[in-house]
């Protein structure tokens, strides 16, 4: 990842992260997109942080088979730290959270050591990010376990 790319995903973590109303907007937007019928939440980088945000704090009967998190930040913990106490949303039967060793963002598995919750989210540390920056969601996406999991909660 190059320095602009990284000082830009930066920016946008810390201000989704400490500013109430950048958070609260763009929730906001994304709750609206959700609704009570089965859903497959499939999430990158930010969108994780947002996603998780969204999900654990929604007040609606959502039903998420599976949350799927890739090239995620979570673990970090200047973003963990916000969201203390930490607790695997309630909506949520099934996480599973893929991530390149090499990524800088994804730096660390959302693990009992880095990210604390019930039940334990299934981690896959064997993806190997083809794009340039190894963070590019394509990376995560066409990765033949990351794939199979997101096809067989839609059924497939």
């Amino acid at each position: 990842m190059n320095q602009k790319t990284l000082e830009i995903f930066t920016r946008d973590v810390f201000l989704y992260t400490t500013r109430a109303g950048v958070r609260d907007e763009i929730d906001q937007i994304v709750a609206g997109k959700l609704t009570e019928q089965p859903t497959v939440v499939v999430s990158h980088s930010l969108g994780t942080v947002v996603a998780y945000s969204v999900l654990r704090t929604d007040r609606r009967s959502l039903r998420v088979p599976l949350f799927v998190t890739v090239g995620s930040p979570l673990a970090v913990r200047a973003v963990r730290d916000q969201f203390r106490p930490l607790r695997s949303p309630s909506s949520v039967d099934a996480w599973y959270n893929a991530f390149d060793t090499r990524d800088v963002v994804a730096l660390y598995p959302l693990d009992a050591d880095n990210f604390p919750v019930r039940p334990a989210i299934e981690n896959n540390s064997t993806v190997r990010n083809h794009t340039e920056n190894r963070h590019g969601i394509v990376g995560y996406l066409d990765n033949p376990d990351v794939a199979k999991r997101i096809l067989n909660a839609l059924g497939g």
